[in-house]
């Protein structure tokens, strides 16, 4: 649920903000001072046909000529693509011009239409046989129709023609057939291209990116460690590597990768951007920040640049220094249109409630942050003495975002849990309940309500529901058992929905800590102890550790219980299962 699961919950960076926007798949090593783009550039045929098409320039018109060219300019400044495109099409044909079959082409392809498109090319292909671009721009439609088997001609041919466009031509091509072909065929379409046969470094590292995107991590390693053996400081290659190193969970190996590229005076935007990046997901912030003010004494007109300065500020709470920063991006541009967010995020901290509120309000609704801002803001109401006014604005975003109606009541009703206002959400998700009576998170979160207000029968009837949907739901069937093996005497009858749940996931922590309180209640203290310690083994949950600590403190092992269950405060410290347990204890 999104609502519920905002990732700015606690001042950590790397929890809280994702660490910036560490990009890995299909990224381009450029020039431009960007940081890298996570996912595959949003490439399409026409964006690569604005890119190659050049401006028509003025030809012999005939009195036909005049008037079709004319003619399909009109219709295509109406909108009438299709239309335009015919036209272009009737004129092309009329004269041997490479440029006016080039501009059919370009209006052809932004019908998507694919015999237009293939019409069009045909004709370029008769007046000017060798033009790289022609035999480039066929590669998509090539894809879309599944023609792979042409693709590697196609490109092949375009390089022998313009070898100088290379690096252009096989970005694009990745780009493209991340987007439009599947990892077989598009990595064999890759692996046939004479230059990757040849083994080009470039060619290489746009195979490894393809390899990476595909999450084939091994061959993209491995590529890259050809690249990086014939041109050990090719930027992308590194980059890309540092990043996958990242991800596989060796950041301190991917920092040292690009640290001596990074302290290079010609080293390039990006690779210190993605440097000053994995120093901050490794928690090395005065370094990540010293970093960042290097490239921002250079480009202080860079949105991305100031975003990671922003972000720094708030985690070591120079919240003026955020407030200046943030207001800035707003100022400079913000593309990502972050800035609004992240002001309502540093007022917070700021303890600013007023101003925390307005920020949060205005975070755009197609923002990529507006859930979280929602989140945010509806919090602040309830946290400030205006609990009616934040149910009021979530019952207003129910009717604005119906598709969102469900997770917007299960929102609401954890609001309310956490005020210590069951009977309220209980009620609210009976309301919701009456709207989509077979939504199992609706009744699955009703029956989590009924059992604070110790109403079990409710519990069961709810969880009974959902396992009449869907019998093989392994949390409902381990919720039940944990339930009524904790609040009831049905131990067997618990023991048996446990181990269903347990034989559709055999090492959920969770359900292994509810088959080890089962045996608990049971009184099998060895076979309790047993489960509850695999839990423990597998995740190390306060509540597990409670549950452990009375099993073994109930074996005669006091000492040992009261060193399991300082091991639970000293992850949450705060804990009400386990205050309660060690109380129950004399603790």
């Amino acid at each position: 649920m999104d609502l519920s699961q905002v990732i700015e919950q606690k001042l950590s960076l790397s929890k809280r903000f994702g660490w910036l926007v560490s990009g890995l798949l299909l990224t381009a090593c450029s020039t431009v001072p960007h940081p890298p783009q996570a996912q595959i550039s949003d490439v399409t045929p026409e964006v690569e046909t604005e890119q190659i098409v050049e401006e028509v320039p003025s030809l012999p018109l005939t009195a036909e000529l005049t008037y079709l060219v004319l003619t399909a300019e009109v219709a295509k400044q109406r909108g009438d693509i299709f239309g335009a495109a015919d036209l272009y099409q009737r004129a092309a044909e009329t004269i041997d011009s490479p440029n006016l079959a080039s501009r059919s082409t370009q209006i052809a392809n932004l019908t998507r239409d694919g015999q237009r498109i293939d019409k069009a090319l045909n004709r370029w292909s008769e007046v000017d046989p060798d033009d790289a671009n022609i035999y480039f721009l066929k590669v998509p439609f090539l894809l879309i129709q599944g023609n792979y088997n042409d693709v590697p001609s196609a490109v092949n041919k375009a390089l022998e023609l313009e070898p100088e466009k290379a690096s252009f031509f096989l970005e694009r091509l990745t780009e493209n057939m991340g987007k439009l072909a599947n990892a077989e065929p598009a990595l064999q379409i890759m692996s046939q291209l004479d230059v990757v046969q040849q083994q080009q470094p470039e060619a290489l590292y746009q195979y490894a990116r393809l390899a990476a995107h595909y999450l084939q991590n091994d061959l993209a390693l491995s590529t890259l460690d050809q690249v990086l053996q014939a041109q050990p400081g090719h930027e992308g290659a590194l980059i890309l590597k540092a990043k996958m190193w990242q991800q596989a969970g060796q950041g301190e190996e991917a920092i040292a990768l690009l640290k001596p590229a990074a302290a290079k005076k010609d080293a390039s935007v990006e690779l210190r951007f993605t440097y000053g990046q994995l120093l901050g997901e490794n928690n090395h912030i005065d370094d990540a920040k010293a970093v960042f003010e290097s490239l921002y004494e250079t480009h202080p007109y860079e949105p991305d640049i100031i975003f990671a300065l922003g972000i720094i500020a708030i985690q070591e709470r120079e919240l003026e220094d955020a407030r200046i920063l943030f207001n800035r991006l707003l100022t400079v541009g913000d593309p990502k249109q972050q800035a609004t967010y992240f002001l309502g995020i540093t007022e917070k901290e700021a303890g600013n409630i007023t101003e925390a509120l307005a920020w949060f309000d205005a975070v755009p609704q197609h923002n990529a942050r507006y859930q979280a801002a929602q989140t945010h803001y509806v919090s602040l109401l309830a946290d400030h003495g205006a609990l009616p006014k934040a149910r009021l604005h979530l019952a207003q975003l129910r009717t604005e975002n119906p598709d969102l109606a469900v997770q917007y009541y299960l929102f609401e009703s954890t609001l309310l849990r956490e005020r210590h206002q069951p009977q309220l959400a209980y009620d609210l998700l009976s309301d919701a309940l009456t709207a989509h009576p077979d939504d199992i998170d609706l009744r699955y979160g009703r029956a989590m309500v009924a059992e604070t207000l110790d109403r079990i029968d409710l519990l069961e009837d709810d969880l009974r529901y959902i396992l009449a949907l869907k019998p093989d739901h392994a949390q409902t069937l381990n919720a039940l058992g944990y339930t009524l093996t904790d609040r009831t005497d049905r131990h067997q009858e618990a023991l048996e929905l446990i181990n269903q749940a347990l034989a559709i996931a055999p090492n959920d922590p969770f359900y292994l800590d509810s088959l080890g309180w089962a045996y608990y209640r049971m009184g099998d203290l060895d076979k309790a102890s047993q489960y509850l310690q695999q839990a423990v083994d597998l995740q190390n949950d306060p509540e597990f550790l409670a549950h452990l600590g009375e099993v073994i403190w109930q074996q005669g092992h006091q000492r040992k219980a009261k060193k399991v269950w300082q091991q639970g405060l000293d992850l949450d410290e705060n804990n009400t299962l386990l205050r309660d347990t060690m109380k129950r204890f004399g603790l």
